[in-house]
């Protein structure tokens, strides 16, 4: 029985990402009414690091240097949280940049094995994975330069005009994250600043060139060995 535990482990190790994934994109907003949005989101997201960090580098190298970034980046967070401003700001600015490095790692990890094996279900797995924590990478982006800069973001006003009523939160950018990546723009949320209109342009054509790429390289492949 023990010989088979590591094998089925290994065989769906996306699909736990997977689940850890769609735990902080789609369970975080319903459980922030229940523990708060700051409780809420850092024990999913601990939850997802830690998911990432045990079923997805499988190269010693890869995972010393997972571990350092999603160590630092957790730190930094509690630790920017628990100092408050001026200095805690720039702290919880720095965790959530070194938790996209994190995230950034483990989708070329994913990337990699998805082509390092045979076409799977739990290749799939690891597509559909992949395109979630390519949306989540942008959710921090986001979230990161909201904090530095307040009012790189504005939500519509009932005028018709635009206002901003402090920095939104993370459940509004992650949001924003998701309808820009599937192009779907339905103009809600708008981007102020150079660097947010940059970052939102990037993330949209990434999301395209992910779906054309990768998508479609697993279909090809796996109708060219099903002729083989």
């Amino acid at each position: 029985m023990t010989d088979c535990e590591p094998s089925f482990c290994h065989r769906y190790r996306y699909a736990v990402v997977l689940a850890a994934t769609l735990l902080l994109a789609l369970a975080q907003p319903l459980l922030s009414e229940l523990m708060g949005e700051e409780r809420s989101f850092d024990l999913l997201f601990s939850i997802l690091i830690a998911a990432v960090l045990l079923q997805v580098f499988e190269e010693k190298r890869l995972r010393r240097m997972a571990l350092s970034l999603g160590v630092a980046a957790l730190g930094g967070y509690w630790v920017g949280r628990a100092l408050g401003d001026p200095i805690g700001r720039w702290l919880v600015v720095g965790a959530l940049m070194t938790a996209t490095s994190f995230f950034a790692l483990a989708l070329y990890s994913i990337i990699a094995g998805t082509f390092a094996r045979h076409v799977s279900g739990d290749a799939v797995f690891g597509a559909i994975c992949g395109y979630l924590l390519l949306g989540i990478i942008g959710s921090l982006l986001f979230f990161a330069v909201e904090i530095a800069w307040p009012g790189s973001f504005h939500l519509p006003a009932p005028d018709g005009g635009y206002h901003q009523t402090g920095e939104l939160n993370r459940g509004v950018l992650t949001y924003f994250s998701f309808i820009t990546l599937t192009t779907v723009g339905y103009g809600d949320i708008t981007p102020a600043t150079p660097l947010a209109r940059t970052l939102t342009w990037i993330l949209a054509v990434s999301g395209q060139f992910y779906l054309a790429i990768l998508v479609a390289g697993l279909i090809g492949f796996k109708v060219s060995r099903a002729k083989d």
